[in-house]
């Protein structure tokens, strides 16, 4: 691991011929770093990736993430310069922690290069049958955000699996923490905060740590704050343990989706993260377009698809879910991702 010092860092990299400039493929390098941030918590440290002096990437993080951005082509076939920017790189001394008067931005831990599918293998919604039931079929896939959708749309569906982050608000970069880290600490008692809401009050706990909001389905005539405290705590590690088992052993696909469509960089870091684990597969859901329409996937590389709804549910009322596009996709995906033939 390497810090970045001061407003600037440079890198060269040279790509191996098997990655270089082909018609069919496009280049992504993704930075796993964690900020500098002295003793505030909710400070942020900006950066901006340029490839060969052209800007490619712009992003902050407040906590240990994935800085994803494509190489351009013309790039290829020569050696690369990366440069960062990081302007609002601190120094411990200022922080007022240790007498080191050195500007850090950014613990680097290591730079991967991946190429990836420029033309994606595209399904259109199919009139086939239902292979199972609805039950059967959202049963085989997992949410990890970025709310509660997908895991209503299981339970309209009549089922109702375990998972971590099934009911959570989870943004994206706590999601990135969290695999990162394998989820270390959750289940902590001191890193969860319970506040009443709604009428009837119902606890929601949202776990500091990897700042994780949810609902418990647990309602104050019900049960005392020290009781859900402890109950949640010992729920909270066995589901991490239970994730870390069903991530080694890849046998769900993962779900997410983001009601402002995410950037693609980003997907494919979050899944050749998921991928540190075993053969998981994802499916990232985005608004329909003209050219990819509601119920259909994309196959962007092996293991990575991408499906396309009518609509999300609005962040207000997750409940507002389009089961039968949800339903579409789930179906076209677990074929496209497990390989079989459309009937």
């Amino acid at each position: 691991m390497r810090w970045s010092l001061g407003v600037t860092s440079d890198m060269i990299v040279m790509i191996s011929g098997a990655q270089q400039k082909n018609i069919d493929r496009r280049i992504i390098g993704v930075i796993e770093a964690a900020p500098y941030l002295g003793q505030n918590p909710r400070a942020s440290q900006r950066i901006s990736v340029y490839v060969n002096g052209t800007i490619q990437c712009e992003s902050a993080l407040s906590r240990p993430g994935l800085i994803a951005f494509f190489i351009p082509d013309e790039a290829l076939g020569q050696p690369i310069s990366i440069s960062l920017d990081h302007p609002d790189a601190l120094s411990p001394a200022a922080a007022g922690q240790v007498e080191d008067r050195r500007r850090l931005a950014f613990a680097c831990r290591r730079l991967h290069i991946w190429s990836v599918a420029r033309y994606p293998q595209s399904t259109q919604p199919s009139l086939c049958p239902v292979l199972g039931t609805p039950a059967e079929l959202l049963s085989a896939f997992e949410s990890l955000g970025d709310n509660c959708e997908f895991g209503i749309a299981q339970r309209l569906s009549g089922c109702e699996p375990l998972g971590l982050l099934r009911f959570t608000a989870t943004p994206l970069p706590s999601l990135i923490d969290l695999l990162l880290h394998e989820g270390g600490g959750i289940g902590d008692p001191t890193t969860i905060e319970l506040d009443l809401r709604g009428e009837p009050q119902e606890y929601i706990l949202t776990e500091k740590r990897y700042n994780l909001t949810y609902h418990t389905f647990i309602y104050a005539d019900q049960m005392p704050a020290a009781r859900v405290r402890h109950r949640e705590s010992q729920k909270l590690t066995l589901l991490r343990r239970r994730m870390l088992d069903d991530l080694k052993s890849a046998r769900r696909i993962y779900v997410v989706k983001h009601n402002v469509a995410l950037r693609e960089e980003d997907v494919i870091s979050l899944f050749l993260l998921l991928r540190h684990y075993g053969a998981n597969r994802l499916l990232y859901v985005a608004p329909a377009e003209i050219d990819n329409p509601p119920g259909s996937v994309e196959l962007l590389m092996p293991g990575l698809a991408r499906g396309y709804i009518d609509r999300f549910a609005p962040y207000d009322n997750a409940a507002d879910v389009s089961l039968e596009c949800w339903l579409a996709i789930c179906r076209q995906a677990e074929r496209l991702l497990a390989g079989d033939t459309p009937c």
